[in-house]
Order: C-alpha cells, then structure tokens, then sequence
C-alpha cells in the first residue's frame, strides 16, 4: 500500500483500503422543518394613508444542506491509483458496487472512472502531471501530499485550472467535517490555499502512522531464545540467528529507501534522528533539509555494513514495494519495517501460507536510548475539483458523507465494510475515488485506549463511541471465531489494534514534524535534478560503491546545485 492510499483513508485501515465513500446533494427548496418558507404579501401605508400596491412575494435565502441529495444525476469524471492487491467480489467493480449504488439511488452522485495507474513508483503523480501540462485533467482529483502534491497543487493553481472552494466549503461543507479539519490546526487549510482562496479540501494527518514499526515473528524468536528486538543492533542480532536456524537473515527493502510505508530503512533514519527528505528544525534554530544534515551519515554507514553482510536483500534496488514483500509471504523473512497497520499488507498473505507465523509490532529506540520518527504535516491528502465543474457542492457534500463514514458515522456503510463477514473486507479496492479523513492526529493513541476501555468494561459497549465499539467488536468476534483464519479481514481489522497499535502506543515515540511543506519557486526548477543526486549518491553509499566519505561531496554540490538558496526561500517563507 503507498502513501496516496493510506493519506486519503480514516486511520481504520477499512476506510484507508476502500478510500471510504462519500455522497453529495444540493439543496431543496424546503426550511429545516421541511416547509416551503416564503413571506406574505404586505400592505404598506405611506404618509398620507394611501394603500401602496402589495408587496412582490420573497423567500428568504435558501439555508444550503450539507447532506441533501441533488435534484438531477451529477456524474463526475476522476482518475485513482489501484493496488495490484485489489480483489472486487465477484461481478462488482470501481463504478459497480453496492456503496455506489447506494449513492446514486440516495444522492443522486455517480462517479466515473477515466483512468487508472498502478499505486506504485508514483505513477498516478506521473500521469497528473502529464495531463495537467496537456490541460486534461478529470473533473475531481484526491492527490496525496507525498511526495509532491503540494507541487502538483501549485501548478493547478497557477494553470487556473480547477475551482475555487472557498464559497462551497464555508455553505456545504458540515459542521462535523469543519470541526474535524480544525484539528489539524491554521496549517491544515493554509496548505491548500493561495491568496486567500481555498482550492483544495485536505484529509488532516494522523501523525502517528508515520511512525516505522518493526515486526518481527514471535514464533522464530522463542525458537532461537531472543527477546523482541528494542534496538538496530537487536535487528542484527535477530537477523543473523534467523538465518542460521531458517536461512531468513535478509531484510526486505525496495528501491524508496525513505518515505515508504514499508520495507523502507526510516527506521534506521530515526534512530539516528536523521529525517531524509523533511524540511526540518535545525540545532540552531532554522530549518534545513533533512537530507544533508549530519545526521544522515550515521545512519548510511549503518546501511553500508548491513548491504555489505548481506542483512539487505542485493536486489532492493530493483524491488518496488509489492516485489519486496514476497520474502515475507513466503517465510523468507522474519524482521521487516512497515506501519503499525500491516495487519493489512503485507501480513496476510504471510498468515495464509503459514498460520503459525506469530507477528509482533514494536518501535526500536534510537542510539542515544530515545524513539525518534519522522513526522507528517497537517495535510495527508487533499481533494481538488476541476475549474468549470458544473456542481462543486456536490462534490462538497460527498466529502462530508466520507467523514461520516471515516468516523463509522453510517451504520450501513459499516455493515458493508465492517461487520464481521462484510464481502468488502478482503476487496483492497477504493470503493470511491474521493474522500477525507478528518481526526485528531493523535487518533491512534486515543483510539487504542478507548478500546482497551470497551475491552476491559470500563466504557460499556452501548456507551462506546461508533469506532471505538466497532473495533472492539471486531476484536471480539475474532477471539470467539472457531477457526481464526477463516476470514483474513476479520483477522486483519482485529490485529490492527490489537497488535499493531499495541506495538506503536507501548513506547513513547519523539516525533520531528515537517518545519516547512510545498514548494517553492526554485524547487519547481531545480528539485528534480537535485533529487536525482540524492538517490545516486545514497544508493551508491549503501551497495559499497562509494564511501561513506563521498556524502560530505555530495552535501556541498547539493548546496551549489540551489539547495543553499532553497534553503534560504524556504527559512524566509517560514519567517513570514
């Protein structure tokens, strides 16, 4: 699963597979209580007693609904990315399945599906950019802000090409998804607007899920006698006893050595408090670019010893992410790096070939003793509609019914997607093409222990809100399920608590967030090619082509090739 998929999802892994569904309407011509307001005609006296003719009829203005259907069919154009895991139940697909069709009978919205990529080595940014150089783009777009959306957002702007939301979220945007977004603080709308102009809707980050968890199987460790690893160096340790006991000492790894949900090296990034590419606080203050700090080379050094002892897998230059999680369902690796919510991908596939396959989550401590990780911004993932689009409350209202959906707000959808049994579990498919997630980013935290209470009885079930209760309730339908592995989306929305949130919460983590996200008028000229030396020169280091030395040269030509005056942009805008 990439970035674009998790960013635009609720932190229930459900909604972040199925990029939960959403619905638009437009308002009637009825008050709140359903009546047709309107006011009586008058008769006006003027100053000598005459009668003046009776006043034109007027209504008030229309109070806009947020949750109305529309009075005609709205389709709208878009364009998503697919997992090569998508498995729609049979006879259903993108703009043919029973949450679509729910949406169009109730709110009159009907989606359709231009094109789509594969979720991989950034195809859907590739395929934006192109169109929109050609002018071409759908009518809605959800674009996750890694790893350059905010770029892509820009160039939007300046291409005039899609709408202005300010006046369509102030009327139709709901209360509750107003509310929501607030949490992400001023940064969360501020990233998606221009000169006082909103053109985006964003889904507000849940900063935790940026935190790279380590699974390791329990089952191997008893069986070699090591406890659950805590640092890098018990990652080596537990490395090299799994291959001399099962021949599986290698580490899965793939060509996005950063930034990737899984089989990246961020961990090892973060026990050295090192954040490639994140702008971020400085020792003396301002803010750099993470890449060329000095703690960068710490954690290239390690990665050279572990390449160089055959603890990475020689081939990672060459892996994408789902070529990279095969050592995994095969039983070829028992330690990789993924997200505390890889219940979903790449576990099950591990868990159906092997069902004595015991994964355990937890955050290793940096070298100085602490848990360091990287961070998200306030933005994950926005929306934008195309200039011109005929009903862009439409697509307001759609957004609002995803925030419901994301919170487990709509009981229907939540039979669909949730409930023990639910066709949609196993799917891996985004069910619609837009959506926003809106909660506290601490939602992991929060949720976990809000659980743990409805577990234990110190929150009745009936007094639970709707997510904690329909995770706590998935949690129990698995433990009183005969046969554990029957329905791998039960076992999968259970353990993502369970295990892996329990894994994430268990240690204090000190988070870097962004100092600074977007883009800046050098970075759109010269990013790429700066971005190009880095990845050469990172992957040259680490496969033993160059030494370590050779990050020290690369640090100067970054700076002379702009990186010192994009430095300087971006301290001055962060100033402002």
């Amino acid at each position: 699963m990439n970035n674009k998929v998790k960013a635009a999802a609720s932190i229930s892994l459900i909604a972040a597979l199925m990029l939960t569904s959403a619905a638009c309407g437009n308002s009637n011509n009825t008050s709140e209580n359903g009546n047709t307001a309107a006011t009586n005609n008058a008769a006006a006296t003027n100053e000598t007693g005459t009668n003046n003719a009776a006043a034109e009829n007027t209504a008030p203005a229309e109070k806009p609904d947020p949750f109305a259907k529309m009075d005609e069919l709205v389709e709208f154009t878009t364009g998503i990315s697919i997992s090569a895991e998508a498995k729609p139940p049979a006879g259903e697909s993108f703009e043919n399945n029973d949450v679509q069709k729910w949406f169009e009978e109730n709110l009159n919205v009907k989606p359709k599906m231009a094109w789509s990529t594969s979720d991989q080595n950034f195809a859907f940014e590739q395929k934006v950019s192109l169109l929109i150089a050609a002018n071409n783009i759908p009518d809605v777009l959800s674009i996750s802000v890694d790893p350059n959306g905010l770029s892509i957002l820009k160039k939007l702007i300046k291409a005039d090409m899609i709408e202005d939301l300010s006046k369509v979220y102030e009327d139709y945007a709901s209360p509750f998804l107003k509310e929501s977004i607030a949490l992400g603080g001023p940064d969360a709308l501020n990233a998606v607007s221009s000169d006082g102009k909103l053109y985006a809707i964003p889904s507000i980050a849940d900063v935790e899920t940026a935190i790279p968890v380590i699974w390791t199987r329990k089952d191997w460790l008893d069986q070699v006698g090591l406890p659950e690893p805590k640092t890098l160096d018990d990652v080596e340790t537990a490395l090299k006893a799994f291959k001399d006991k099962f021949g599986a000492g290698v580490l899965p790894a793939q060509q996005n050595i950063y930034g990737a949900d899984t089989n990246s090296f961020d961990f090892v990034f973060g026990a050295y408090n090192s954040y490639p590419g994140q702008w971020v606080k400085t020792a003396d203050g301002s803010v750099g670019y993470g890449s060329v700090q000095p703690e960068m080379k710490g954690a290239l050094e390690r990665l050279a010893k572990w390449y160089k002892e055959g603890m990475i897998a020689p081939d990672f230059i060459m892996n994408d992410s789902n070529k990279s999680v095969e050592m995994i369902a095969k039983g070829k690796a028992g330690v990789f790096q993924g997200a505390w919510w890889s219940t979903w991908y790449p576990l099950p596939d591990s868990i159906k070939n092997d069902h004595n396959a015991n994964w355990q989550a937890t955050v290793l401590q940096g070298v100085d003793g602490v848990a360091h990780a990287k961070g998200y911004g306030a933005v994950r993932s926005f929306v934008v509609v195309k200039k011109g689009f005929s009903h862009p409350e439409a697509i307001m209202k759609m957004l609002n019914y995803a925030q419901e959906a994301n919170t487990k707000h709509l009981d229907w959808y939540n039979k669909l997607t949730i409930d023990e049994g639910a066709k949609y579990l196993n799917a891996k498919m985004p069910l619609l093409p837009v959506g926003v997630s809106a909660k506290d980013p601490h939602e992991i935290t929060v949720r976990y222990k809000a659980i743990q209470d409805v577990l234990n009885g110190t929150t009745p079930m009936d007094k639970a809100d709707p997510e904690s209760k329909a995770q706590a309730t998935a949690i129990q339908n698995y433990e009183k399920a005969t046969d554990k592995f029957a329905d791998m989306g039960l076992w999968s929305l259970a353990n993502q608590f369970a295990v892996g949130a329990a894994g994430l919460v268990k240690n204090p983590v000190q988070q870097t967030l962004p100092a600074f996200i977007g883009s800046t008028d050098l970075m759109q000229k010269k990013k790429a090619s700066m971005d190009d030396l880095e990845k050469k020169t990172f992957l040259e280091i680490i496969t033993g082509k160059k030494s370590i030395d050779e990050f020290d040269s690369f640090v100067k030509l970054w700076n002379d090739m702009g990186g010192k005056d994009i430095t300087a942009e971006v301290n001055d805008i962060v100033g402002k």
